[in-house]
């Protein structure tokens, strides 16, 4: 399967320019410095296992080997360096990122940086972008792989769904309403499937709550003020930032195929990663590789889903798109403005997961009752944020709701057991 060459333009709103950043004072970003902290633990602990799994998981030659070895040494109190000139498109750029914050150790800089920073290194380390062994071979393959067992149920039960639903074009905009609520309730927890967070046959995975409790375990759960929202245009355009592949890219890749076979969105497009990052984020690659696996299902509903994704693919209302921004270190609202153009024509941004809502808030130590839409007021389009809390930040929270969460759960802000639903218009 070829991606699409033709990318569909369409100007949703002449809506004014967005402000270029949070018109509130910016709080200080999460750090590996901050004591007895997720994001110290990460550095410390989670991001070396991640570079070691990944050495013992892939039959390296010897330098890579060497080179993820010293890697690993080198945290966390390693000083950090520039990057090497390893062929990347992204080189230069780093170069410039890094410039503030050379020579400092790894649990100095904000914590965004370092982890973005991290899973560059890995590329550079197995010559992702260099002529030999490493070169174009994804360093997490063997894991994601590992993951797609899990993938043809879930994708049969949210199969099943769609087939219960009438898409005549009588079709009752309230039962439309109704799927497309459920569809982004059952989309969220896809979101659990994170590798750099819980690598396949960890015994610490979250579970997955049964499907008539899926909205217990939400903080916020605006999915019925978007739905309506959804369902109200004209067949708009959809921008998806992707998180992980998986099983987490087969529900979107579901929830996709439901938007434009009930006409709800005349095209939708993925943004994924350029290259392999966070061990389980999604590239284009891994996109053309779960239609593939999802058209080799036994299971028919599978199949038949697979083929009009193929459709969707071939005829360019599935659009593929990446950008070097989402592998950066920058925050949303440092988005170049090409990107930030693209974006501005949908009528609805989905944003999925964890690290992209840590972006669009510039990964800061926001107070949890800060409303989000008085710090995304720059964003391009209207945004709906689907995401299973991993990390030690959230905004738009009730007044005493992290009080509550704090006695239910002293892990809540990054076990993966809670979710939250949020749309800013």
């Amino acid at each position: 399967m070829k991606t699409p060459s033709s990318i569909i333009k369409a100007t949703y709103m002449n809506n004014p320019t967005p402000p270029s950043q949070p018109n509130l004072p910016l709080p200080e970003p999460l750090r590996g410095s901050d004591p007895d902290s997720f994001p110290q633990r990460t550095v410390t602990t989670r991001l070396p296992s991640i570079a070691q799994r990944t050495l013992k998981e892939t039959g390296w030659p010897e330098p890579i080997h060497s080179r993820l070895q010293a890697l690993i040494y080198e945290m966390p109190l390693g000083s950090l360096r520039s990057l090497e000139d390893d062929g990347g498109p992204d080189v230069a750029d780093w170069r410039g990122y890094m410039a503030p914050y050379l020579g400092q150790n790894w649990l100095e800089p904000p914590w965004f940086v370092v982890e973005t920073y991290f899973f560059r290194r890995i590329l550079e380390a197995t010559g992702y972008y260099k002529s030999g062994a490493g070169q174009g071979v994804d360093p997490y393959a063997p894991q994601k792989r590992q993951e797609l067992t899990g993938v043809y149920a879930g994708a049969h039960s949210l199969c099943s769904q769609l087939e219960a639903l009438d898409r005549s074009s009588d079709t009752e905009k309230q039962l439309l309403i109704d799927a497309l609520i459920q569809m982004l309730h059952a989309n969220i927890w896809g979101n659990q499937a994170d590798l750099s967070m819980w690598p396949e046959g960890s015994s610490q995975v979250p579970s997955r709550p049964q499907d008539d409790r899926l909205n217990e375990r939400l903080l916020v759960d605006q999915a019925s003020d978007a739905a309506r929202y959804l369902a109200g245009l004209a067949e708009p355009p959809v921008d998806f930032i992707l998180d992980n592949s998986g099983q987490e890219l087969a529900y979107d890749l579901v929830l996709a195929d439901f938007l434009l076979t009930n006409r709800l969105a005349r095209r939708v497009r993925f943004h994924a990663k350029p290259h392999p990052t966070y061990v389980s984020d999604a590239t284009i690659q891994d996109v053309f590789d779960m239609v593939a696996f999802l058209e080799s299902a036994p299971d028919l509903c599978v199949h038949a889903l697979a083929l009009r994704l193929h459709d969707h693919l071939e005829s360019g209302s599935l659009l593929l798109d990446s950008d070097y921004f989402w592998t950066s270190p920058l925050s949303g609202w440092q988005m170049p403005p090409p990107l930030r153009q693209e974006l501005s024509q949908a009528a609805l941004i989905i944003s999925k997961g964890d690290a992209n809502y840590r972006r669009w808030l510039g990964d800061r130590h926001w107070p949890h009752t800060t409303p989000l839409e008085d710090i995304l007021v720059y964003r391009p389009a209207p945004l709906l944020a689907l995401r299973v809390i991993k990390s030690n930040l959230i905004a738009g929270l009730q007044p005493g709701q992290s009080k509550v969460m704090d006695q239910k759960d002293p892990n809540w802000l990054h076990d993966g057991n809670w979710g939250v639903i949020q749309f800013v218009y």
